[in-house]
């Protein structure tokens, strides 16, 4: 989780030019599939593959809603674009956090 929010914060300042897509959403998505893949190996010889999955979808929805934040603050976004994006990326992230827990929970029963 950690490693998500690092990922998320610096990552996308750092590497906004180069992050494929133009919403910032989808910019964190891509920094969370680099984060969350290596930390779902090691966690799934401990955990199993369902805690593995419910981490990856986990840190992808918290690295994409972190780097969402980053709308609107540069000049090439508007209030109209940043509301489209929101209204799209946040109920997907929503979504993507309780299937994650939802899978770490069966995952803890397995």
């Amino acid at each position: 989780f950690l490693a998500s929010v690092v990922s998320a914060v610096l990552g996308t300042a750092a590497l906004l030019p180069w992050l494929p897509g133009r919403a910032f959403s989808l910019k964190g998505a891509w920094l969370g599939i680099v984060v969350a893949v290596p930390v779902a190996l090691v966690g799934w010889s401990y955990a199993g593959v369902l805690a593995a999955l419910g981490w990856i979808l986990i840190v992808l929805a918290v690295t994409s809603f972190l780097a969402l934040n980053f709308t609107g603050s540069t000049p090439y976004t508007s209030l109209s674009g940043v509301r489209k994006e929101m209204r799209l990326a946040v109920p997907l992230q929503v979504a993507a956090t309780l299937a994650g827990m939802t899978l770490l929970f069966a995952g803890g029963l397995v």
